[in-house]
């Protein structure tokens, strides 16, 4: 990498498998599978929505050194106006899900592979993994 736009192309990632820029072994990110969002099918609690997103997908943090699986749900914020992600996804139900934090949040429209990939990058240093995985630091 010699020139400023070969060093700039390496940084800026252009998939969910990009991302992950070091440890690759460890980290794996993909669109989830329709076998990983079965797996989290269950009753949803009556509560208020904290959000409703669109544009949405649903992604896959794989951390295969201690076989556990993340599923988060990305997309657009229709009440905030932004580019948004969940934490981990604990359940499933229809065009709801809850999460590990506790929210509830609907999914709406069609789900898309367009994934914001900065706002992933953002969220994975947000969460303190984004070093360890050389994740290029976005921040906003």
């Amino acid at each position: 990498m010699d020139t400023l736009a070969e060093k700039l192309a390496y940084l800026v990632p252009t998939s969910l498998d990009d991302i992950i820029k070091v440890n690759r072994d460890r980290l794996q990110l993909y669109l989830s599978t329709t076998e990983e969002l079965e797996a989290l099918r269950c009753e949803t609690p009556s509560k208020p929505v904290k959000a409703t997103i669109s544009a949405w997908s649903f992604i896959t943090l794989n951390y295969s050194e201690v076989k556990k699986k993340a599923i988060v749900l990305a997309g657009f914020n229709q009440d905030q106006h932004c580019t948004w992600m969940t934490s981990a996804v604990t359940g499933i139900d229809g065009n709801r899900v809850t999460t590990y934090s506790g929210s509830l949040y609907e999914f709406v429209g069609d789900s898309t592979t367009d994934v914001d990939l900065l706002h992933v990058c953002a969220m994975l240093h947000r969460w303190g993994i984004g070093p360890l995985f050389g994740v290029t630091h976005i921040f906003y």
